[in-house]
């Protein structure tokens, strides 16, 4: 692989890894604090809950999503990047251009999915 295009990558991988830790920071803290006012019926008590989960549940997407930030620079470092981690074959650059923390070919995500074994 290019090492300009390698490069590239993982300039990219530190800013978007940068900007899930911030994001990250941010919704925490608005769905630990949602709806902790006072004077709250149960109606309201249900629905701040209702967002607050509906909030945490974006925040483990992110933290998902900085998982696979990392082991993306984690491979850059190694030497594997954009190469599937299960078959082996080469990851499309253009793949890798749309998703920087692929770590699937077009064909095996595909087939992985449609098994329901990975989602992301």
């Amino acid at each position: 692989m290019d090492q300009n295009f390698l490069e590239s990558q993982k300039q990219i991988l530190l800013k978007m890894r940068e900007e899930l830790k911030q994001k990250l920071k941010e919704k925490y803290s608005e769905a630990i604090s949602f709806g902790t006012e006072d004077g709250q019926d149960s109606a309201d008590e249900a629905y701040n809950l209702y967002n607050k989960n509906i909030m945490l549940g974006r925040v483990e997407t992110d933290a998902l999503k900085l998982n696979l930030v990392e082991q993306a620079l984690k491979r850059i470092e190694e030497g594997t990047y954009g190469i599937c981690i299960e078959c082996g074959c080469d990851i499309e650059e253009k793949r890798l251009r749309q998703v920087p923390f692929a770590r699937y070919c077009v064909d095996c995500k595909t087939d992985l999915e449609k098994k329901g074994l990975i989602k992301m």
